[in-house]
């Protein structure tokens, strides 16, 4: 942890002449409530001039594919479903989301103002000194470190509005966990439109969270409704090492389909949990 904020100490020094400010987490997630088990992703925090956003950094190496040949090559599609656009100093954030298997790309809106409570614990790591503050947020109870050192009020995913640059992030159960890794600064601001504000050729649809829920629950009652009403014979179609080869086939996917979407189904916003039946 001492490298990492040793190269973030080299990099300030050129920080206000930057367009993009890039800070990258490590974050770990449960995707099975009360599992053992985590995946991990490296997220990217870029603070750009207007805009804030928060995405996972494989969308660069495939945008920059992109960019190479010009074209649509090769995409990647958020595993951790925390795809955020906000302007600087809102707590309004844009929620860029998909459903599995299903070609839209969706944006609704939230306003996630988080009543911090800056505590008194302190502690330093080289010249940084960081400082603790707690917060209920999404229905779980969050405990953060931040920088006074680095005057910018945001941090991973909505964890923003402290007097400092959130540096270590965890809810009390510990089913995610975001900390800084290493930071960047970019001489332009840097281009997402071809993946954040479109997922490629998916101009996203304009939603509100109601409707959100609404398009998750019909999904989850027959999710593979669309494949069965487009299926074509010739279509080499394999699901779960099954080859499906007819239409009557898809029915006998769904159930095994609906106990895997609740299982691995733990949302970092609890007060906005899908109720799946």
């Amino acid at each position: 942890m001492k490298k990492r904020f040793i190269l973030l100490v080299l990099l300030f020094g050129v920080f206000i002449n930057a367009q993009t400010h890039r800070f990258i987490y490590e974050l770990q997630y449960r995707i099975e409530p009360n599992g053992t088990e985590y995946d991990k992703e490296d997220m990217v925090l870029d603070i750009n001039p207007e805009e804030v956003k928060f995405y996972e950094f494989e969308f660069l190496p495939n945008d920059s594919l992109n960019i190479l040949h010009g074209g649509m090559s090769s995409q990647h599609t958020s595993q951790s479903g925390q795809t955020i656009l906000r302007k600087r100093n809102s707590n309004k954030n844009k929620n860029f989301v998909q459903i599995m298997m299903m070609p839209y790309y969706y944006v609704f809106e939230t306003e996630d103002n988080i009543q911090w409570k800056i505590e008194t614990d302190t502690k330093k790591i080289n010249s940084y000194n960081l400082q603790k503050a707690t917060a209920m947020f999404g229905g779980r109870i969050w405990t953060a470190w931040f920088t006074p050192d680095i005057n910018i009020p945001e941090g991973p995913y909505k964890f923003r509005g402290l007097p400092g640059l959130v540096l270590y992030v965890e809810d009390d159960k510990k089913d995610f966990i975001y900390s800084f890794s290493r930071n960047s600064n970019l001489p332009k601001t840097y281009d997402t439109k071809g993946f954040l504000e479109k997922h490629y050729s998916l101009a996203p649809i304009i939603i509100d969270f109601k409707k959100w829920v609404k398009l998750n629950l019909e999904f989850y009652n027959d999710p593979y409704a669309r494949m069965r009403t487009e299926f074509q014979p010739d279509w080499n179609v394999r699901i779960n090492g099954q080859q499906i080869k007819s239409k009557e086939e898809f029915a006998g996917l769904t159930r095994q389909t609906q106990i895997n979407m609740k299982k691995y189904y733990n949302p970092i916003e609890l007060d906005k949990i899908i109720p799946y039946p």
